[in-house]
């Protein structure tokens, strides 16, 4: 008996319920395939009731060989699919790519969480879209209140105990409502947490809560969620994320150390790799979910653009729109096995339900509106049933009777995780670390600078380091707290790598743990260092008192090195070169060094100078000191360094070289030994 295969790709709502059905109706000869990354189904709507310690883990998934008997299971990593060929490749057990070939294949693999779109969110914030998303979040927050128990610092006791929560739709709205409902009730078991000391903040873009819903019930939503000592901020954007909190579109900040982000998708890898027609992202199908121009590939849950025939209307990317699509399609793909005809998506929805946390919800149920506590009864009597199976329906059941007597669980796992290589991002004025702190990070800047800030009883800043530079490394090599403070003097992405990882490279890799220990040697020899007077000297003046102008020639990103060379024969060799796409921005500096790796990498007469120049080089800017200048190029061995007008234009206005500097220091050495040679005279007298 020859054996035909159906591929499911993807194992939410969509995916199990179209596997189920095909399941039950196809003949053995028939082999059903689903492949989900997870072995499990996550049932998302109830993922902040497991981040608000209303649920455990266990009761929002299901494994699916358990639910779906008949259908091969598999975790592995679909890459693509031939739609041409009708195989799909995937990554196999040995990581080496593999191929199955198919009859009909349903592509329900949802979107993926995209992060990115806001500068700082991916290295701050907290997604939550996996059940290891809430599962880490819950961990975390009581981890802050742990940590604001013990904390002496007001201020910092007051961060650790805020939470902002962006978005403010579904999955945004329940989790800050779970979230104050968790801290609230938490409270009371710390000696030195108040109620008052608790802050959550809703931000959402949007003139109110709950788009999806009605607007009476939006409005509804937002005053019980203020009323319940959530602050909602509406028609605001968060433009940046930090380990501080959030900086918003209207100039303000929003201090936290805990950062929920439930916006940003982006199209899942599979779909993007598809040569098919999509629109904003998603899959476009015809009426019968089948994808355009094809008869045996199928699309259906978030990663499709489905009209629902009952009203002409996009489907929203619900679970209920969701398991209907999965039916239906099964159904569709049973009709095409007998050459029958198939039929539209057609579905009237049932309602929309929303927790606000303090049993406290709103619903919307076949045109009718419900708020409040009988709202929250039939949200969680609706999602009770909707569980994928008895047994997580009675243990969730039990839960959630559970907690109308007793209080809520706070213990959470607190695993020690194995240190690795992150990204974190600061805005202007953030600090990555203060004088005083211990030693545990090293850091790699990828872009913007940062100031090296000394604090004795007065800040004073002693050096800039820019885009590919290191710092932190003296206080993890002479295991010391840090000697100064270091603030992102520009917004700032930095790699970060834990003591553990620095340790284990540089004794690993001579060269590297050489230059490390040649950066240890030069920073703890810094400029005044064993002469207070030469610090206090270059302190008085600013970097303008020995700047020269800049009559050096400026190239365009464009340039050729052609070009170049044409001028060189006729003028005399300059040192450097400022590069600035619009003749005044310095966007970077070429220098003869730069010019001698270019030849030796292959440059041509048609090679731009974009290619081979200094991208956004460190500067100082007018308002600096020499002493930032000086300890500058000394960190940095330069012979000279650009001059600025501000770190936000960089418009070009000079250079300053080490040589007037160390001849200025000779002077004060050489005045400084007279005086002592004439304090020595009077005294022998």
């Amino acid at each position: 008996m020859s054996t035909h295969r159906i591929v499911i790709i993807g194992g939410g709502f969509a995916g199990v319920k179209c596997a189920r059905t095909l399941r039950k109706q196809l003949p053995k000869n028939y082999e059903v395939v689903l492949f989900n990354k997870e072995n499990h189904m996550v049932f998302h709507p109830l993922l902040a009731e497991v981040v608000g310690a209303s649920l455990s883990a266990e009761d929002v998934i299901a494994p699916l060989r358990q639910m779906l008997p008949g259908v091969h299971c598999r975790t592995e990593d679909v890459r693509s699919i031939d739609l041409k060929n009708n195989v799909i490749e995937y990554e196999g057990y040995d990581s080496s790519s593999r191929y199955l070939s198919y009859d009909h294949v349903v592509i329900c693999c949802g979107g993926a969480v995209n992060l990115g779109t806001i500068p700082g969110m991916a290295d701050h914030a907290f997604p939550l879209k996996t059940i290891g998303d809430a599962i880490n979040l819950r961990a975390h927050i009581m981890q802050q209140f742990e940590k604001a128990e013990v904390c002496d610092n007001p201020e910092e006791k007051l961060r650790y105990l805020s939470f902002i929560v962006v978005g403010g739709g579904y999955s945004g709205v329940e989790v800050a409502g779970e979230i104050n409902d968790l801290a609230k009730n938490s409270a009371k078991f710390f000696q030195n947490i108040r109620k008052e000391d608790i802050s959550i903040t809703l931000i959402h873009s949007q003139s109110r809560l709950l788009p999806e819903i009605g607007e009476e019930l939006g409005e509804f939503a937002g005053k019980k969620m203020q009323e319940a000592g959530i602050k909602v901020l509406l028609n605001r954007r968060v433009i940046v994320a930090t380990p501080e909190g959030v900086g918003l579109n209207d100039q303000q900040s929003i201090i936290g150390s805990t950062i929920v982000c439930t916006i940003g998708t982006k199209v899942s890898p599979i779909v993007e790799r598809l040569n098919v027609i999509k629109k904003n992202g998603r899959l476009v199908t015809k009426a019968n979910m089948s994808l355009l121009d094809y008869n045996n590939a199928w699309a259906i849950g978030d990663c499709a653009q489905i009209i629902n025939s009952f009203d002409n209307k996009l489907c929203t990317p619900t679970g209920q729109f969701a398991e209907r699509q999965g039916r239906q399609v099964a159904n569709n793909i049973l009709a095409t096995l007998q050459n029958q005809p198939t039929k539209p998506f057609y579905f009237r929805p049932l309602g929309q339900l929303c927790s606000l946390g303090g049993h406290q919800a709103v619903a919307e149920m076949f045109g009718v509106k419900m708020s409040g506590f009988l709202a929250w009864f039939i949200w969680r009597g609706v999602y009770l049933l909707k569980l994928p199976s008895w047994s997580r329906r009675i243990k969730a059941g039990f839960d959630w009777a559970w907690q109308l007597v007793f209080s809520k669980d706070l213990a959470h796992l607190k695993a020690n995780l194995t240190e690795r290589i992150s990204h974190a991002h600061y805005e202007a004025g953030d600090y990555i670390f203060r004088q005083g702190d211990p030693a545990s990070y090293f850091y790699i800047i990828e872009k913007g600078e940062v100031e090296i800030v000394r604090e004795n009883g007065k800040q004073e800043v002693l050096a800039v380091l820019g885009q590919g530079a290191y710092f932190g490394e003296m206080a993890l090599v002479n295991d010391n707290p840090r000697n100064a403070s270091v603030r992102a003097r520009t917004p700032v992405e930095v790699i970060v790598m834990g003591r553990k990882i620095f340790k284990e490279i540089t004794s690993s890799l001579g060269p590297l743990n050489h230059l490390i220990m040649h950066s240890v040697n030069r920073r703890t020899g810094e400029i005044g260092h064993n002469s207070p007077v030469i610090k206090q000297a270059l302190q008085k003046y600013l970097v303008t008192d020995f700047m020269e102008l800049s009559s050096q020639p400026v190239l365009a990103p464009s340039t050729t090195f052609g070009e170049i060379l044409t001028w060189y024969g006729s003028n005399k060799m300059p040192n450097f070169f400022y590069v600035s796409s619009d003749g005044t921005r310095l966007d970077g500096v070429l220098t003869r060094t730069d010019l001698l790796h270019a030849v030796e990498s292959g440059a041509n007469s048609k090679s731009k100078v974009a290619e081979f120049m200094v991208t956004n080089p460190i500067a100082v800017t007018i308002t600096d000191n020499a002493l930032v200048a000086a300890t500058t190029m000394h960190d940095y061995e330069l012979s000279w360094l650009p001059v600025v007008k501000d770190l936000t234009s960089r418009e070009i206005r000079g250079y300053i070289q080490a040589q007037e500097l160390f001849t200025y220091m000779l002077t004060v050495m050489d005045e400084v030994e007279k005086k002592g040679n004439f304090k020595r005279m009077a005294i022998a007298s």
